[in-house]
């Protein structure tokens, strides 16, 4: 049985931190499918993007493991990708059959530390095993449908600890539930609402739970990755990345941003 997480690993750090792209023939699939809307086509897109960033390096800060779906998140940051900006977010691979056969990602561009000192990256990175990974997938769905997707930002008054605290790594948010429910709220008064559409999938492990969503600010289409970590059944950090998003038509290539090769 194939180590997903070894392999995603592996084939990550050759590839974009080392640079050998030989590992797209060894670990990756012929039929590879990228909806990255920075890679172009498939396989010879990476091979592309690495060509043309010969200084980029991949530093995995988080790896979370889904095996009952065949997915491994790497959250991180890409020093090299862009000569100009740091960015940093997070990378979704499908396996199946031994090879990496699909990928996602969501990238930002880096901000300064939040108003209580909290980066896009630091923070607690060990998976719990012994957390549910299943029950905490089940309550990450129950929040993305009742706080982000319905809009009922009091709601999560009851997802969290009873006295409010809240680890916060978003650069726009301070700590506290209080200061989450603000913000949003805020928002959506003037019209700049987090419009969450579509929940495409989740990376439960353990107590870590990161959903990729699609929707959209202010009109503008958008993806959507929130990493909560969960601990005794309530909601306590939150680190995330939301970025515009071209409609379908307009990427560079023909598989879309969000919806799955898998039947």
């Amino acid at each position: 049985m194939t180590d997903i997480r070894e392999l995603v690993v592996t084939a990550d750090r050759e590839l974009f931190t080392e640079h050998d792209v030989t590992t797209l023939d060894r670990n990756f699939s012929p039929d590879y499918v990228e909806h990255s809307p920075l890679v172009a086509n498939g396989l010879q897109g990476l091979r592309d993007l690495v060509a043309g960033a010969p200084n980029m390096r991949h530093d995995v800060a988080r790896v979370l493991v889904d095996e009952a779906n065949g997915l491994v998140a790497l959250h991180g940051s890409y020093p090299g990708l862009d000569p100009d900006e740091l960015y940093v977010g997070f990378d979704i691979y499908r396996v199946a059959d031994g090879k990496i056969v699909e990928h996602w990602d969501g990238l930002v561009t880096e901000t300064p530390p939040n108003e209580s000192g909290h980066t896009q990256l630091d923070g607690p990175t060990e998976v719990d095993r012994s957390a549910n990974t299943e029950t905490n997938r089940a309550l990450v769905k129950e929040v993305w449908n009742t706080f982000l997707h319905s809009q009922d930002y009091q709601s999560m008054i009851g997802f969290a600890r009873p006295d409010g605290t809240f680890t916060q790594h978003s650069g726009d948010i301070g700590d506290g539930v209080t200061n989450m429910i603000k913000f949003l709220e805020n928002l959506k008064q003037d019209n700049g609402a987090l419009t969450y559409d579509t929940l495409h999938r989740t990376v439960a492990d353990g107590n870590f739970v990161l959903t990729h969503s699609e929707g959209s600010i202010g009109g503008e289409r958008h993806s959507f990755c929130e990493l909560w970590r969960i601990e005794n059944g309530y909601l306590v950090e939150l680190w995330d990345a939301i970025a515009p998003v071209l409609p379908d038509n307009e990427l560079a290539h023909s598989y879309g941003a969000f919806t799955s090769t898998e039947l």
